[in-house]
């Protein structure tokens, strides 16, 4: 099986990601810039928080960094693992490396500007759940590259989600 065939989920994502690897560099990386200010004015915000303790409203608060960073991985991994010709991106540890990397450095700026924000903190497990969210969208790419069944595409994306779960979850014990 070629890696362009798949059942429509993976047919869709890898057109998708084929979508982003010919999209121009410039704009791929004004996508990525323009991201960053989203989740920068997103933090900026004093967030209403229920009154007493409500752990339902914290882990929501806590999982809605796995979106945020899924996302800025999937913007950067575009800039950042383009091959010649819009081709799917080749297995490079140095590459991946640098868009968890980017990930994780971003998360930590992130979490420092909220410190700064009032009604609201820092936590180095929100930055876990961002890391975590960044891997998984590598994995995610890795396995469209390989030609997955549908069936594992979608073992491999509820794993995710689990683990990003997992992540917010943990930052309620900090």
């Amino acid at each position: 099986m070629r890696a362009a065939e798949g059942g429509p989920l993976v047919r869709a994502l890898r057109g998708a990601g084929s979508f982003l690897l010919r999209v121009p560099l410039p704009l791929s990386l004004a996508i990525v810039v323009l991201w960053g200010l989203v989740i920068w004015d997103l933090s900026s915000t004093r967030v209403p928080l229920p009154r007493g303790p409500h752990l339902g409203w914290e882990f929501l608060s806590n999982l809605a960094h796995a979106p945020l960073f899924g996302l800025l991985a999937l913007w950067v991994a575009a800039v950042v693992l383009r091959e010649r010709g819009g081709a799917w991106p080749r297995p490079s540890r140095a590459r991946d490396a640098l868009v968890l990397g980017s990930v994780l450095a971003y998360g930590v700026l992130d979490e420092l500007h909220q410190s700064r924000v009032p009604g609201r903190d820092a936590s180095a497990l929100d930055v876990l759940t961002d890391v975590v969210s960044a891997a998984v969208v590598l994995w995610i790419v890795r396995t469209l590259g390989r030609a997955p069944a549908e069936r594992t595409l979608l073992a491999r994306l509820g794993l995710g989600l689990l683990l990003c779960c997992a992540s917010a979850a943990l930052a309620l014990c900090s």
